[in-house]
């Protein structure tokens, strides 16, 4: 920043300067070195490694590939002698394993607080490890031609005395045969994990201040007992082989699970449920045709929760089925969050009914999903995360030619108190302008009279009408010092 000839930027502290290009990656930050032989010693001094192989993201500089071992050990190498690599984050496709636990013993050694290492394999498949996938070959667990040939995790790592927090990603887990000395870690992430022989578990046990613990995709996570009486943030995603979670923490304070229907209401053991103040249930498993009482074991674990004040449903295919099982745990919802199908007017109606029973509801928020097309093949390079999402073709959600008539009488004549009295801020994403998403859009704004805020992300196809949508949700506004936002 140039102002009347003074390079503001310039004029912040080092620490100030250090500080801002650590929120960078490592080759973006390594530009400024070229401002000036005082920006040398301040990159140089950043105590951060962050960087994207170039076969994952694509970033060549003028058209010349990157080498990535290069760009790694060049960005390590670079560090002043008294700068420690506090955060070490990569993502590599089938880095030199040698060089690839050089790089983390140096991390480690060099007082690393953070460490978050992503692998890829170009001829190892990467998908998606739920049972319930669209896929004929989709299943809870590793091909057998994979497992046991994710590279193992250097087992300095876990004698690391300043670590804090772990991501890991498709790696073996391999702790030390002396055992595992990791007191310090507070965070840990496992995603795609092989833990043969007990390893998840040894790791779990030794770590006394673990205090957010993520499973994800992790076919070993069988039983699983955590300690930590730290514990305060616990998430178990798609480890479809889970039998028995034990939870001994009596701070637990948000739940996570990503699944299929629970088939026992023992699969969570959890000291103080009381304390639980946010809990979101994501079924993978289509719920069409399933019994009500197959839902009795997320219901009872959810009214376990007696100060439960947040509350997310992510249900499939529509939002809110089994909604009536729900209702009696609903009672004292702050947010509210539902996520899943809403193509059909009586969806409407039950997010309506769950509504009328959330007295004390305050935010609101919803996830109208489209329905699912056909899986397209992706390159071998892309995660599950960044494969693009694709939208269903206009017409193909919700007939807008059909009568809701009834439909719209039936919302009206409702008594929903927390519309009239809590209500304060509602959320839709992906708005796609169809009729039920209308009349439900419109049903909120017209009878929310303490609403004060409604904001709607847009689908990709109504941003160029976002002006004239803007207008129409303003015209329904019951309470007209509500602020609506479309992005």
């Amino acid at each position: 920043m140039v102002v009347h000839g003074r390079d503001r930027l310039s004029a912040l502290p080092d620490k100030a300067l250090e500080g801002i290009l650590s929120h960078l990656e490592s080759d973006e930050a390594a530009r400024s070195s070229v401002l000036s032989s005082r920006w040398r010693l301040v990159s140089a001094a950043v105590p951060v490694v962050d960087l994207v192989d170039g076969k994952i993201r694509p970033r060549g500089r003028n058209g010349k590939p990157v080498c990535f071992d290069t760009q790694v050990t060049g960005a390590i190498m670079s560090k002043a002698p008294a700068t420690p690599i506090r955060v070490f984050r990569i993502q590599a496709l089938n880095a030199p394993p040698d060089l690839l636990v050089q790089w983390i013993v140096i991390a480690a050694s060099s007082g690393a607080e953070e460490v978050d290492v992503e692998l890829r394999y170009r001829h190892y498949s990467n998908r998606t490890l739920c049972p319930f996938g669209r896929s004929e070959k989709a299943s809870a667990d590793f091909d057998r031609d994979v497992r046991g040939r994710f590279y193992r995790t250097p087992r300095q790592l876990f004698r690391c005395g300043t670590l804090r927090r772990l991501r890991l990603t498709n790696w073996t887990l391999d702790p030390p045969r002396g055992g595992v000395v990791v007191a310090s870690l507070e965070t840990l992430y496992l995603r795609r994990i092989m833990a043969p022989d007990g390893a998840l578990q040894q790791l779990l046990s030794s770590c006394p201040r673990l205090a957010d613990l993520t499973l994800e995709e992790c076919p070993t996570a069988t039983e699983v007992t955590v300690t930590s009486a730290h514990l305060r943030s616990f998430a178990l995603v798609c480890c479809h082989n889970a039998r028995r979670v034990v939870l001994q923490t009596r701070r637990l304070q948000s739940l996570r699970y990503k699944g299929g229907l629970p088939r026992e209401s023992s699969l969570f053991s959890i000291a103080d449920y009381a304390e639980l103040t946010a809990v979101t249930i994501d079924l993978c498993e289509d719920l069409t045709g399933k019994e009500k009482k197959e839902a009795a074991p997320l219901t009872e674990l959810i009214g376990r929760c007696t100060k439960l004040s947040y509350l997310h449903l992510a249900l499939r295919p529509s939002m809110a089925h089994f909604s009536s099982e729900f209702i009696a745990v609903t009672r004292h919802l702050r947010q509210l969050v539902l996520d899943g199908f809403m193509g059909a007017d009586h969806v409407v109606k039950s997010v309506a009914v769950l509504l009328a029973n959330t007295k004390n509801l305050e935010v609101l928020t919803l996830f109208p999903q489209t329905p699912e097309l056909p899986e397209k093949k992706k390159p071998y390079y892309y995660s599950d995360d960044e494969e693009p999402e694709s939208e269903a073709e206009p017409g193909n959600c919700v007939g807008d030619n059909l009568d809701y008539s009834s439909l719209t009488k039936s919302l009206w004549r409702m008594s929903i108190p927390c519309l009239g009295r809590s209500l304060k801020r509602i959320t839709i994403a992906k708005y796609s302008g169809h009729a039920l998403d209308r009349i439900l859009a419109k049903f909120l704004l017209s009878k929310a009279t303490a609403l004060q805020d409604f904001s709607v992300t847009l689908s990709a196809k109504l941003s160029p009408q976002k002006e004239e949508i803007v207008r129409e949700f303003r015209s329904w506004r019951f309470n007209r010092r509500t602020t609506v936002t479309c992005n």
